[in-house]
């Protein structure tokens, strides 16, 4: 599997026990760099500033134990996860382990799996910090005098959300031909957060993730009497919003609709930690199907293929450009697409810009094509190219 998970530190003064854990986690698909002590560890993450996603270390190493590694890590990133390795399985020892910062530990000896899931399960949990990370970082660009004024992001989210309107990009089905489905993009007349990814990141600092939701939901209902009526229309859910209670009520105004309705459920947190299975189940139940984004970029889009079943799935954008010219990338392609047909999904290919990038994604045997080379987003319900 190649490697594009992220990045794991492991740490161990026993080199049998570096290499064992590096294996693992290179088979899953993680990147690994090792140290053999604690102060080899503080200068991997120096080195690495911002993509650690998650270190591993013994408790009992020469110079700064597994204890003391984690207090120094604090110091720099509060938000980096520690997991820590240890041959003490009583209660005292769990418990020393996670008084003193890391989120979990392992006991020694482990099953690979058992570290593997651990690792992961680590890491996810990191993704909500990155993502509080990333809304600070979208604030600083708003407001790059430092000031952090909080009533002035209100005022133009709030202004962004009265001025909404969604964008339609049509996807195509290449085997019967014309629209197969589009997709609700958002947009704003904000001058500020016309970026979606910043109008995203002020939702989540603003806490109004959930509002977002609701304004997008309703701007696609009212209309959805303009769409072609055997076209499927994807919007976009963010991970917060699966807690949004509103999202499930029967009577709102998209779950009227809910037959005609893919949502496709974007990851920007751990969906592990919104309960999303149990979550996603009640939304079939009202008649939605369900789309993941991103197949093939890393672990989240993975997992959530296994966890979240979906109707339909989307390919990564990296494995769509110059797919052409790239006999490693038509195979991969080609396996998620059988994967994905034997569970039961079908498969769209984002990004497409060219007649070579679409040739060579059909001959893969991808038929859902979204993509310039298709149709850009329009106002309106625009017939496909």
């Amino acid at each position: 599997m190649s490697s594009n998970l992220g990045r794991i530190l492991v740490v161990d003064d026993d080199e049998i026990v570096r290499r064992t854990c590096e294996r693992v986690l290179r088979h899953d698909g993680w990147t690994v760099v090792v140290a053999e002590d604690g102060k080899s560890a503080l200068a991997f993450v120096s080195e690495y500033d911002g993509v650690i996603d998650c270190v591993l270390s013994d408790i009992k190493m020469p110079g700064i134990d597994g204890f003391a590694l984690v207090d120094a890590l604090r110091e720099s990133d509060e938000d980096l996860p520690v997991l820590l390795m240890t041959g003490d399985p009583s209660l005292d020892g769990a418990v020393r382990a996670l008084d003193s910062g890391a989120v979990s530990y392992i006991s020694k000896p482990f099953a690979p799996e058992a570290l593997a899931a651990s690792v992961a399960r680590a890491a996810r949990r990191h993704g909500v910090a990155r993502m509080r990370r990333n809304a600070e970082a979208f604030h600083r660009t708003l407001f790059p005098s430092g000031i952090d004024d909080r009533q002035e992001l209100e005022r133009r989210f709030q202004n962004a959300l009265d001025t909404a309107w969604m964008a339609y990009q049509p996807i195509v089905d290449s085997s019967r031909g014309g629209v197969f489905a589009y997709e609700a993009l958002l947009r704003t007349d904000e001058p500020s957060l016309r970026r979606p990814d910043v109008l995203i990141g002020a939702a989540e600092r603003l806490d109004r993730v959930r509002e977002l939701g609701r304004t997008v939901r309703s701007r696609v209902a009212r209309q959805l009497p303009d769409a072609p009526p055997d076209a499927a229309i994807f919007v976009n859910v963010h991970g917060l919003e699966l807690l949004d209670e509103a999202l499930f009520d029967p009577r709102a105004e998209l779950s009227r609709h809910a037959s005609r309705i893919v949502l496709e459920i974007t990851e920007r947190i751990g969906l592990d930690e919104v309960a999303a299975p149990h979550r996603v189940a009640a939304l079939r139940q009202l008649g939605y199907r369900i789309a993941i984004d991103d197949l093939g970029a890393g672990y989240a889009a993975l997992g959530a293929l296994a966890t979240l079943e979906p109707d339909i799935v989307k390919l990564d954008m990296s494995l769509v450009r110059d797919i052409e010219t790239s006999p490693t990338k038509q195979r991969v392609v080609g396996a998620l697409g059988t994967l994905c047909k034997e569970l039961g999904s079908r498969v769209v290919a984002e990004g497409v810009e060219s007649q070579a990038e679409r040739h060579a994604i059909t001959s893969a045997g991808i038929e859902l094509i979204q993509g310039f080379l298709v149709g850009r987003p329009e106002r309106h319900f625009a017939a496909a190219t």
